[in-house]
C-alpha cells in the first residue's frame, strides 16, 4: 500500500490507513488508549481496502453491493478529517504540549467515535463478500438468498441514510437537546428505591437524512453510556438483512461466546446464547435502521428483561413498527422531521 494513491475504486481509503500506521510510528507520542484505538481502527480498515480493490473490477454490483461500498469510502473521506485534524495538534512546534491540547479538544481518545463504525463497516464487508485467497470476492446476491417476506420488493438501492456523527453534529439543531433527553433516559434510575430498575426502550423515527443514526451514534459514544452497561451493542439493519449475520454482529459486539459446532448455525441458538449471557448484565443495545416487524421480533427476543436497568433503543424509517406495544415499561419516543425538529412522545 506504499504510497497509498487516491483512486476510483478505494477512495482515500489507502492514505487513511498509510496515515494511521504513520501515527504508530516513533514520531508521534500518543497515550496508550489512542495508540490502541489507532491500532484497531488500521487493523479493520486494511483488508475493506483489499475488498474495495477487489469488487472494482466487477462489472456489476447488486444494490446492496453499492450501498455498502458507498458507507466504506464515506468512513473513510471522515476518517481522513479526523486524522488530519488530530495531526495539526501533534505538529512539532506544539507536540510537546499535546497532553494538554487533547484534554481541551476532546482528543484524549480522538478516534474512540470512530470504532463502532468501523468495526460495523468491516464486519459487513466481511459478511456480504466471502474474501477469498485469490483476492476476488464472490458476488454478494449469494449471500442474501434469504429474503424477508415483508421485504420481497427490494430490488433498489435503499434510500441514502444519515451520515456519520461529524464533529459540528452536536450543534444541529435540536440534536444536541434530544440526545441530553435520551442519554438522561438511559441512565436514570427508578424513582422509587422499592421498584425494581426495568428494561426500557426509546425509539427514534424519521425518514433517510434526518439524524436518527447520527443521534443515537452520538448517544452511544457519549462517556455516561460507556460508564453505565457492562454490555453494549450497536448493530445497523440493512433492508434485507441476513438475520443469522445480524443475530451475530450482536452477540459478538455484547461479548458473549458462540454457540459451539452445529449450533452456531441456528438463529435459536444464538438468541439462546445472547439471552444467557446478558441474563445477569445491564446492557445497551441499539438496532440501527429497523426496516420490518419481522426482523425486530425476532432480534427482541434476544434481550432478557433481567430488572437491571438494562436499555434497548431502536432507529427506524417506519412509524407503524414502533415495539412499545412490547414493553410495558415507560419508553421514549422521538419523531425527526425533514428540518432536524424533533417531537417528543412518552
Amino acid at each position: 500500500m506504499e504510497g497509498a494513491p487516491v483512486t476510483a475504486a478505494t477512495g482515500v481509503l489507502g492514505p487513511v490507513v498509510v496515515k494511521l500506521g504513520a501515527l504508530l510510528g516513533s514520531e508521534y507520542k500518543l497515550r496508550r488508549q489512542t495508540r490502541k484505538d489507532i491500532k484497531f481502527i488500521k487493523s479493520k480498515l486494511k483488508p475493506v481496502h483489499s475488498i474495495l480493490w477487489a469488487t472494482w473490477e466487477r462489472e456489476i454490483l447488486d444494490a446492496e453491493s453499492k450501498y455498502l461500498k458507498k458507507e466504506a469510502l464515506d468512513l473513510a473521506d471522515d476518517m481522513l478529517d479526523a486524522i488530519d485534524d488530530f495531526i495539526l495538534t501533534m505538529e512539532p512546534s506544539r507536540r510537546n504540549k499535546h497532553l494538554m491540547v487533547q484534554s481541551k479538544i476532546k482528543a484524549s481518545r480522538p478516534f474512540q467515535e470512530f470504532k463502532t463504525r468501523v468495526d460495523d463497516v468491516s464486519g459487513r464487508c466481511h459478511s456480504n463478500w466471502k474474501w477469498e485467497k485469490s483476492k476476488r470476492a464472490e458476488s454478494i446476491s449469494s449471500l442474501f438468498s434469504r429474503r424477508n417476506a415483508n421485504s420481497s420488493a427490494s430490488s433498489k438501492a435503499p434510500p441514502p441514510r444519515a451520515p456519520f456523527v461529524r464533529k459540528d453534529a452536536s450543534k444541529l439543531i435540536g440534536l444536541e437537546t434530544w440526545r441530553n433527553e435520551l442519554i438522561r433516559h438511559l441512565v436514570e434510575e427508578e424513582e422509587s428505591t422499592s421498584v425494581q430498575p426495568q428494561l426500557k426502550m426509546a425509539s427514534i423515527v424519521g425518514m433517510a437524512g434526518v439524524g436518527k443514526t447520527t443521534l443515537a451514534r452520538l448517544v452511544y459514544g457519549d462517556e455516561a453510556i460507556e460508564n453505565q452497561f457492562q454490555s453494549r451493542a450497536f448493530v445497523s439493519v440493512t433492508p434485507t438483512p441476513n438475520m443469522k449475520e445480524v443475530l451475530t454482529r450482536i452477540l459478538q459486539q455484547v461479548g458473549a461466546q458462540p454457540p459451539a459446532g452445529n449450533q452456531a448455525r441456528s438463529e435459536e441458538h444464538i438468541i439462546h446464547a445472547i439471552s444467557n449471557f446478558l441474563q445477569d448484565k445491564r446492557y445497551l443495545v441499539i438496532i440501527d435502521d429497523i426496516w420490518h416487524r419481522g426482523e425486530w421480533d425476532i432480534i427482541r427476543r434476544s434481550f432478557p428483561e433481567n430488572n437491571l436497568g438494562s436499555r434497548i433503543v431502536i432507529t427506524t424509517r417506519n412509524a407503524t413498527l414502533l415495539p412499545g406495544d412490547d414493553l410495558e415499561n415507560s419508553k421514549l419516543n422521538i419523531r425527526m422531521n425533514t428540518k432536524c425538529d424533533m417531537s417528543l412522545l412518552r
